[in-house]
């Protein structure tokens, strides 16, 4: 049974709110990880097109402002790809977007005030190199 590995995922930020962005970037830089900023969902869809295996970080605030189709946008961009939304549970229009996000197949939500360690764990899991293809078919030899 022959399976290839692929390389390390692409790790793309789509974050309306600029200070915790920033924060955000500087946390993953400071774990020697090179995230891409996208300025908006056209970007990300650019930059996933043509990816085997891709870590998307997506604020609750793109969601409203773009709608849950993103999901599926990012999906066909890139089969590979495992969305994680950043909400904040206090907002009460965010529990809607995380449980519609959730019947929609997203890899995680992490609900504020994050830890870094759960940033983290997220990270260097799609880090890990994935079976991508299909598995053969085995044959059976004729003795």
């Amino acid at each position: 049974m022959s399976l290839s590995l692929s390389s390390s995922a692409a790790l793309l930020l789509l974050v309306a709110d600029g200070q915790f962005r920033d924060s955000l970037v500087n946390f993953l830089e400071s774990q020697d990880y090179a995230p891409r900023v996208m300025g908006n969902p056209n970007e990300a869809l650019q930059n996933l097109k043509g990816q085997d295996q891709a870590l998307v970080f997506v604020d609750c605030q793109t969601v409203s402002a773009h709608g849950p189709s993103l999901y599926a946008k990012m999906k066909v961009a890139c089969p590979g790809i495992r969305i994680v939304l950043l909400c904040d549970k206090s907002h009460h229009d965010h529990r809607d977007i995380v449980k519609e996000a959730m019947d929609l197949g997203i890899y995680a939500c992490l609900l504020a005030p994050f830890a870094e360690w759960e940033v983290l764990a997220m990270v260097r899991h799609s880090q890990v190199a994935r079976p991508t293809g299909r598995r053969q078919a085995r044959t059976r030899e004729k003795p």
